[in-house]
């Protein structure tokens, strides 16, 4: 083979192949380093992730890190993220591969060089594409990349919500024992007042009934609440991928009240800045746009190119052939439209999501808001106002100015009210969650407000 034929032998190689390479969009790395930063602890295996036991009274945060560390549901959607992220490089890649040909004539049982051929091609079944076709596939991937990484940052905030959620629960249930418990013992004493009163002649056999049974009512109450104490530890074990009957402490108080950082219009406009979801809608609202583009791109023909030698280097052969979509126009055609179609879904989509977000955050702050005053109001006067009550009617009762009913009453009051000071607390507690899951941060600290001023 002469010089020169394998000078054009090697260029039209080149030139056949060159589209083959990967094509890597820019912001992929960017994209891998996130993933990778933000997935290690996945990266080992479960029993190798936590690196030491909850704490006997463990805090929210704690249940929060471990929940992380552990949650399958979580674990799935960093690998889900990972997967979207290794399908760029194959929407970027060339489809076709090398075919290698060799042949020989054989006459009378003898070969010949001078009839032996080389050959070289693409695979026919996979034309050789366009690269800006590759380009506009591997852009859309990297958009759905994006999304699945937002996605991720979407449930890992999600399962937060969730153990604060099952962790608030738990602590309110058992706030209610505690305040149910200390009733129990003023009806009990109150019970035994009534039976002393009862044999000194002060106090007639109804009332001692309406005693034991107001004791009684309260002891049942008490066990119905803690049989509730099981299932809300397993609610908390299962976000913590535990055994269900791990043992967990039960709060000894409720969490205390976390002030927010922010305003009520900042909260508002964090949540369309910052939320993953809104943010993964956007990524695939770009990923749609690509999709258009690739789209169009279609109608740019698809090509097979050969090019063969005999190995006595005398004939050269070069053949190129051009798949040109001819009565592929209609579909085509269809195919933008559709695409144009999907864009406009996503984006009426995002514009309603971010609409509810909205909506919903709103709800929140006004939901925080009226706990927080009606938290002050009954701080400040109405329980104060309510133990005085009881205080006099206790005295009363004794000194026989006043009636049992009387003295019973007030303490459900009170009793009451301190029911709706730790729901009220719980309450705020768990929308404050909810807000924090929707902005991806923690509101109760003000991190320099970078968040909100970016």
């Amino acid at each position: 083979m002469s010089r020169s034929s394998l000078i054009r032998g090697c260029v039209i190689i080149l030139l056949t192949f060159a589209g083959g390479c990967t094509i890597h969009p820019s912001g992929e790395r960017e994209e891998r380093d996130a993933a990778m930063h933000s997935g290690k602890p996945f990266e080992k295996r479960i029993e190798a992730r936590q690196t030491s036991p909850l704490p006997q009274n463990p805090t929210p945060d704690q249940l929060v890190e471990y929940a992380q560390l552990t949650s399958a549901e979580l674990e799935q959607r960093y690998w889900e993220w990972r997967s979207a992220i290794e399908q760029i490089p194959q929407d970027g890649t060339q489809p076709t591969t090398l075919n290698l040909a060799a042949g020989t004539a054989i006459t009378n049982g003898k070969t010949s060089w001078g009839s032996s051929t080389l050959a070289l091609s693409n695979d026919p079944m996979n034309n050789i594409k366009w690269p800006g076709k590759m380009d506009a596939a591997a852009r859309q991937a990297l958009e759905n990349a994006r999304a699945a990484g937002r996605r991720f940052f979407k449930a890992k905030y999600d399962l937060r919500g969730k153990v604060l959620g099952a962790y608030y629960d738990y602590a309110l249930n058992a706030q209610l024992i505690r305040l149910e418990q200390r009733n129990l013992r003023l009806l009990q004493t109150t019970a035994t007042d009534t039976k002393a009163r009862n044999r000194a002649g002060s106090a007639g056999q109804q009332d001692v009934l309406k005693a034991q049974n107001e004791a009684e009512m309260s002891g049942n109450e008490i066990a119905a609440m803690e049989s509730l104490l099981p299932a809300q530890l397993a609610a908390i074990n299962a976000l913590l991928s535990r055994p269900a009957d791990a043992p967990l402490s039960v709060p000894a108080e409720l969490p205390p009240a976390r002030a927010i950082a922010y305003s009520d219009g900042e909260l508002v406009e964090l949540a369309a800045k910052q939320n993953p979801e809104l943010i993964a809608l956007a990524d695939e609202i770009h990923a749609r746009a690509d999709a258009i583009r690739l789209a169009k791109l279609q109608y740019v023909p698809d090509f097979n190119l050969s090019a063969g030698t005999d190995l006595a280097g005398v004939t050269q052969s070069l053949l190129g052939q051009a798949t040109i979509p001819v009565f592929r126009y209609e579909a085509l055609n269809a195919a933008i439209a559709q695409a144009r179609a999907n864009l406009r879904a996503s984006e009426a989509m995002r514009r309603q999501a971010g609409n509810d977000l909205a909506a919903q955050v709103v709800a929140d702050i006004t939901t925080i808001r009226d706990a927080d005053r009606q938290l002050d109001l009954l701080k400040d006067a109405i329980l104060p106002r309510a133990n005085s009550i009881v205080s006099l009617a206790r005295a009363s009762y004794q000194t026989g100015s006043a009636s049992l009913l009387d003295l019973l009453e007030d303490q459900r009051s009170l009793i009451d009210i301190e029911r709706l000071w730790a729901n009220l607390q719980i309450t705020r507690a768990k929308r404050l969650a909810e807000i924090e899951s929707i902005d991806a941060m923690d509101l109760s600290v003000s991190h320099s407000r970078e968040a909100f001023d970016q």
